[in-house]
């Protein structure tokens, strides 16, 4: 119940916020350009090149949804009062992981009209898209409880998008430089790459070992955002 009083409150927050709102057109208007151009540019009824931009177009749009997710709460002073009303420290970064991961949901929404569109275009392979889908909803995951732990650093919501966003782009990044690393390193570097595991299920496939990835990584930075705060030094 105390998770949920969390989640209330958020999604109240960011829905009565002109912010998401704006979030949301942007994010739509990026993935609906990518969309058409190749449903009408390129005239290949498919979405592989929407899917194959979103990690990076995620790298903007989650530190900015979850930038304040703790920052603010510190600067407001209000952490304070939430966690002694009470509220277990988990159930205050679940919480705040639950909320921010429904608030991706709802712009992913919108973006189910893209293999409705491909469905009267063509002839689409429904179940590719579907793990498509449950590979981004992992990769959000990841990313989510990035920004969720850079947000429990610090009081400034500027500094938490920028050391979300680094994080994030380091693990984007690491299958792409792996060539300038020893030869021994570079298995270890791609698995420890977002979109290396994220094109896996692009593809169709879903891996346990990839979902091991997403599951364990997002596990490990919702810890250490929980470990931040036990702390108690604001």
């Amino acid at each position: 119940m105390k998770t949920l009083s969390i989640v209330s409150k958020e999604l109240k927050i960011y829905f009565n916020h002109p912010m998401l709102y704006i979030i949301a057109v942007i994010f739509l208007l990026i993935t609906g350009w990518f969309f058409s151009s190749s449903l009408f540019i390129v005239k290949l009824a498919e979405i592989n090149s929407l899917l194959t931009i979103l990690p990076f177009v995620l790298l903007f749009f989650i530190p900015a949804i979850t930038m304040k997710t703790i920052a603010e709460e510190k600067r407001q002073g209000t952490i304070e009062l939430i966690l002694t009303n009470p509220v277990s420290d988990s159930s205050f970064i679940f919480g705040k992981y639950l909320s921010s991961m429904l608030i991706m949901c709802f712009l992913y929404l919108f973006t189910l009209i893209y293999p409705l569109i491909l469905s009267i275009a063509g002839d689409p392979d429904g179940g590719k898209i579907f793990v498509s889908y449950i590979g981004l909803l992992l990769l959000t995951s990841l990313y989510i409880s990035i920004g969720i732990f850079a947000s429990a650093f610090t009081k400034n919501q500027i500094i938490s998008f920028i050391v979300a966003f680094m994080i994030i782009f380091i693990f984007f990044m690491l299958d792409k430089v792996t060539i300038f690393f020893p030869v021994q390193f570079q298995n270890f570097l791609q698995y420890l790459s977002t979109t290396y595991h994220f094109n896996n299920f692009t593809l169709g496939f879903i891996d346990m070992g990839d979902l091991t990835y997403y599951i364990a990584f997002t596990l490990l930075f919702l810890y250490l955002a929980y470990y931040k705060i036990t702390e108690r030094y604001y």
